[in-house]
């Protein structure tokens, strides 16, 4: 366990947020919650400055570190280290995997348009990057099973 520092204040009116820093090094971050074993997160900084992570808080009952807070703590300590030149969304499972398959089911939404209504998209837009490319696509709309994405300035 490395101590935390004084960077990472727990946030406010949260139940059951007590984290703990595994990995801290100038590309890589790993958080986790000890009240709570789905609840953290593990940030990278590529070798190209992509920061590429993966959040997690379940079961979704309130409870734990926010998701946008441990976003928050991983985008200050790898922006630390250098510059972010793109955020990558790698999705197999997960939230913004399911939201851009609900949208685009049935040819509702298409797959663009679906990606800037994730969490992925408004967490990359909160920090400067609301330019999307796909990079790689496995499956159809509406039963995507990965999307390999890249936010951009």
């Amino acid at each position: 366990m490395v101590p935390l520092p004084s960077w990472v204040q727990s946030p406010s009116g949260v139940i059951d947020c007590d984290v703990d820093i595994l990995t801290a090094t100038p590309t890589v971050l790993h958080l986790q919650n000890q009240q709570k074993i789905r609840n953290f997160i593990q940030a990278e900084m590529t070798e190209q400055n992509w920061l590429k992570y993966y959040v997690e808080n379940l079961p979704k009952d309130g409870t734990g570190c926010p998701g946008r807070w441990l976003f928050e703590l991983a985008w200050q300590h790898l922006s630390r280290h250098g510059t972010i030149q793109a955020i990558r969304g790698d999705w197999t499972f997960g939230d913004n995997l399911r939201d851009v398959n609900r949208l685009t089911a049935g040819g509702s939404w298409q797959l663009e348009d679906a990606i800037r209504r994730t969490w992925g998209f408004a967490r990359a837009t909160s920090k400067g990057f609301p330019t999307l490319q796909i990079l790689d696509v496995n499956g159809q709309p509406g039963r995507y099973r990965s999307i390999d994405v890249l936010f951009l300035p």
